[in-house]
């Protein structure tokens, strides 16, 4: 036996990060959709349009992503159209509410979208996912998705404890509730036991080899 000192500390790792994975193409990494994230996003944008001379394609990885807020994919949307619904919030009453882009978005002209989505992709990442799919012709790559199709209500008490309640669902742009079905990828591809036994992504570069063509 023998002691072991340990240090407590706060580890703050970003919802948003990006690379330039040259030949004109952005890959962009959303590992959640919490409260820092919109301001992540537009950092990482800005950055990316100052060092990156040539766009044509954008890479958006929410493999592993368990989602957050809404309001998130709904910012994130924004930067690829304007004017469509990124979601539908359903109420109890049946009534269907569209949560639609308003702004300009600094993506809307580029030639190629890809996700990239797997089993942990929830909620948030699905949203954001479908909008992208319906809206601009974005191609998702990977597995199914979860499958998560509600929106929670978080409530807190003065004793720390607090409760989630489901107060709607949530529709993709064409009306499809993904709850417990999940999203089906547009392209196929499962990593493999060689992908992890060799530190590689077969996932990620199949969007980098689609988005040579552009």
């Amino acid at each position: 036996p023998r002691e072991i000192t340990i240090t407590r500390g706060v580890i703050t790792v970003s919802s948003v990060t990006w690379e330039d994975k040259g030949e004109g193409t952005a890959y962009i990494r959303i590992s959640r959709f919490g409260t820092d994230t919109n301001k992540e996003w537009d950092k990482s944008v800005s950055e990316l349009n100052v060092k990156m001379s040539e766009l044509d394609a954008v890479i958006i990885d929410v493999r592993g992503n368990p989602g957050g807020y809404l309001e998130s994919a709904v910012h994130i949307a924004e930067d690829f159209y304007r004017g469509k619904p990124v979601l539908f919030e359903e109420t109890s009453t049946g009534d269907q509410i569209p949560f639609s882009t308003t702004k300009v978005g600094v993506f809307k002209d580029i030639p190629a979208v890809f996700v990239l989505i797997d089993q942990g992709s929830a909620s948030a990442s699905e949203i954001l996912a479908a909008a992208l799919r319906d809206n601009v012709s974005a191609k998702l790559i990977g597995v199914k998705s979860f499958g998560k199709g509600t929106i929670q209500d978080s409530r807190d008490f003065e004793d720390g404890s607090g409760l989630h309640i489901t107060i709607a669902k949530w529709l993709t742009p064409e009306k499809q509730w993904v709850h417990g079905n999940g999203l089906e990828p547009d392209i196929l591809v499962e990593i493999t036991d060689e992908d992890l036994n060799n530190d590689f992504d077969s996932q990620l570069n199949k969007a980098l080899e689609l988005a040579k063509d552009f």
